[in-house]
């Protein structure tokens, strides 16, 4: 027997319906599903020596003219990877060249800072010492007995030298008369 207004198959059509969800699926459909977290990078130790640490000196002392110690130095190895990790190094040598306008002082490069000179500077007539700060004393001298090594200080505080032929005795040069 048909019904009136239905075909053969939606009168065997079966209406399906999904069960009522429960009010714990319903609060869930609620709120937003949690969000996953990436994981966390990989920790970077340095991409640089300078991320590994300052460089230290140590056991400093003059040698020559320079200072000469232990440097420890910090190296970056495989910077920039998870595989990166600093290194501290170390070698005996030249800390730092003082040049000609500095000198080393208890294990450092020290400027000039004082010159006196007993004869007043480039005075010839006059045997002088001059006394850096330094430590370094210079005395006027007689090379030969016609010539003079004076020695008297620069504007840097620095003593310089200059030759001067006369008849010398005893670092000073003398009248002819």
């Amino acid at each position: 027997m048909l019904l009136a207004g239905c075909s053969a198959s939606e009168e065997n059509a079966v209406d399906i319906q999904e069960p009522a969800a429960s009010v714990e699926q319903q609060e869930s459909a609620r709120q937003p599903a949690a969000v996953e977290t990436a994981p966390s990078a990989p920790k970077i130790a340095c991409t640089a020596d300078s991320d590994c640490g300052e460089r230290r000196i140590e056991n400093a002392y003059c040698f020559q003219t320079n200072p000469v110690g232990t440097i420890y130095d910090w190296k970056c190895e495989n910077p920039g990877t998870p595989e990166s990790r600093c290194i501290e190094t170390s070698k005996q040598g030249i800390v730092e060249e003082c040049g000609e306008l500095r000198f080393c002082s208890e294990g450092r490069c020290v400027k000039y800072a004082n010159c006196t000179d007993t004869d007043g500077g480039l005075n010839f007539a006059v045997r002088g010492k001059v006394m850096t700060n330094d430590k370094m004393v210079y005395e006027d001298y007689c090379e030969t007995d016609s010539l003079l090594i004076e020695y008297y200080c620069l504007p840097d505080h620095r003593a310089a030298s200059k030759k001067e032929r006369c008849d010398c005795d005893r670092g000073a040069c003398i009248d002819g008369d």
